[in-house]
């Protein structure tokens, strides 16, 4: 997985396959500075809508992509609108 490739993703909606019938959109692909040289080190941000899933792994896949494990973690509720956290280093 590359930043490339959700960055071709933005605003496409992933559904989580552990949860029947939910989506979370992918709303943001920031870069950020990688640990290691050679490596890429970026983070993405969802949003869905409650309930809030808890911190873990969850498989996520669009139309055009396969099953995707990705550790969210729940940043942020406003209303009825849950911000996720997703980061890659």
């Amino acid at each position: 997985m590359s930043r490339a490739f959700f960055a071709a993703r933005l605003r496409q909606r992933f559904a989580v396959q552990e949860q029947a019938g939910l989506a979370l959109e992918l709303c943001e692909v920031e870069q950020l500075t990688a640990s290691l040289p050679g490596h890429e080190a970026f983070s993405l941000l969802f949003h869905g809508p409650r309930p809030i899933l808890p911190q873990a792994t969850y498989t996520l896949s669009t139309d055009d992509s396969g099953p995707l494990p990705i550790f969210l973690v729940p940043l942020s509720c406003v209303g009825e609108v849950v911000q996720y956290q997703a980061v890659f280093n």
